[in-house]
């Protein structure tokens, strides 16, 4: 083992430990990492689910198809602002 590295060992009830190991889980970090994210001051982020991901894209492509026909009908650009918005309100609360 490295020299600046620590074995650290300890005891957690039953709860604890399943809790952490569901907290890293959703995190999609392993324990260890959890642990070293906390230590080192920041909050681990629940990676987001897969509907996530696929509401994103479903956005994205509306936004493509809305742009599409701006230099059709200009007055859809109001809407294509207001999906830009949702997409960037989104990409920030994850």
């Amino acid at each position: 083992m490295p020299k600046d590295k620590v074995c650290l060992s300890l005891w957690l009830t039953e709860e604890e430990n399943r809790k952490l190991e569901t907290d890293a889980s959703l995190c999609g970090l392993s324990q260890a990492e959890f642990i070293r994210q906390l230590c080192s001051g920041r909050q681990p982020k629940v990676q987001p689910k897969n509907e996530f991901w696929q509401l994103l894209e479903g956005l994205y492509n509306l936004h493509k198809a809305f742009s599409a026909c701006v230099p059709y009908a200009p007055e859809i650009k109001k809407e294509c602002r207001e999906i830009e918005t949702l997409i960037l309100r989104l990409q920030e609360a994850m």
